[in-house]
């Protein structure tokens, strides 16, 4: 067992285990049928039903954007992630897919509609997307309410927000369509997200509006600004696509060649579907250099809450020894840190992110009580 610990006391943390419950039922008509037959093949099992959440499955990332390519051949639909995110089961991909569109630009994505309680809102990191989130909210518990928010800009004809403070103004705008009235935020971030996230709660406190859970899994209170160039690119290359290429080669090539040969070079390797689109890809990268630029910018200010820093215990990764709070006392009236297994990258990956959601659930819990009304 770990235990968070502030500056001030500690406070000790006990396991909740969370389960997840496969629905049942057929497809109920030509679109469900085909869509069940869709999931089948990719997840590699018979049993599934019209109400099975993907992600609860076994889908990931991957299998996400290939379905939305299997959705495109079938249904000549053209699915974002938010969208496979929002209607996560056939019966609710079905709905879309019958209305002739997918577009929901702009609009928050239910992760998981849970049974109750106050919602948790997720912050996406560098790449923008949210696609990493099902498994944490998964791990927090299915009654748990779970929205979250991606960067404007990965969208065809959205202009991508200049600056960290604009896109959290942008964030609450968009939350307040679902936020349920009275009901404290709860906001988490993983990277980047913890940034956006402790923004978002500053400005919402200054408000006058009461805030829980503030959650930065393992996010640093700085970002220096880089001083390689193809940072963003390097990121994608070696996270995203998981390929080794010649940077100086791919510099020297125009911005559309460039996209064209990681599509290809990213198929080759079976990291991408052969059908993907090389706009997407050139928009994911542009995505990183935007918000890279934005987090550069950022000027830090003080917040009269508290903040809970979920921080790895594997460090070897760091290029220096870090403070354990990772110096959020140093702006946060009170900054709680609670350890969780894994390093920066494997920390939200199958194995530790169970732990991680155990974690974020018992913070979630106790920021609630503190945040009652007195």
């Amino acid at each position: 067992m770990t235990h968070p610990h502030t500056t001030a006391k500690s406070t000790a943390v006990s396991a909740t285990e969370s389960t997840t419950v496969p629905s049942s039922g057929t497809g109920r008509d030509g679109v469900e049928l085909q869509l069940c037959d869709v999931w089948r093949r990719l997840l590699r099992r018979d049993d599934v039903g019209i109400h099975d959440d993907f992600f609860s499955l076994g889908g990931h990332s991957l299998l996400a954007i290939k379905l939305t390519v299997e959705v495109r051949r079938l249904f000549q639909i053209d699915l974002t992630a938010a969208d496979l995110l929002s209607a996560a089961t056939v019966a609710e991909l079905a709905e879309i897919v019958r209305r002739g569109t997918a577009d929901r630009q702009g609009q928050p994505v239910r992760i998981q509609q849970g049974s109750g309680g106050s919602p948790v809102y997720a912050l996406p990191p560098v790449s923008g997307t949210v696609l990493l989130y099902p498994p944490i909210a998964r791990a927090m518990g299915v009654d748990q309410p779970f929205w979250a928010v991606q960067s404007v800009g990965l969208l065809p004809g959205e202009e991508p927000l200049s600056s960290l403070e604009d896109i959290s103004e942008c964030f609450i705008e968009q939350l307040r369509t679902v936020h349920p009235e009275g009901a404290e935020w709860n906001l988490i971030g993983y990277s980047m997200g913890g940034l956006l996230a402790y923004e978002t709660a500053r400005r919402l406190t200054e408000r006058g509006e009461r805030v829980g859970l503030v959650g930065l899994l393992d996010t640093r209170i700085t970002v220096e600004p880089s001083g390689d160039p193809d940072f963003a690119l390097r990121a994608l290359l070696w996270r995203g696509l998981k390929l080794n290429l010649d940077i100086d080669w791919l510099r020297g090539l125009t911005r559309d060649t460039r996209a064209k040969v990681l599509v290809e070079r990213a198929v080759a390797a079976g990291t991408m579907p052969a059908d993907f689109d090389a706009d997407r890809l050139r928009r994911m990268i542009d995505m990183y250099q935007f918000n890279l630029d934005a987090l550069a910018a950022y000027r830090i200010r003080p917040y009269d809450g508290t903040v809970t820093v979920f921080r790895v215990t594997d460090r070897s990764m760091e290029d220096c020894t870090l403070p354990d709070d990772l110096g959020w006392s140093e702006v946060a009236a009170r900054a709680v840190v609670c350890d969780v297994p894994g390093d920066h990258f494997t920390m939200v990956e199958p194995g530790q992110v169970e732990v991680l959601g155990r974690r974020l659930r018992e913070q979630l819990d106790l920021a609630s009580v503190a945040a009652l009304p007195s």
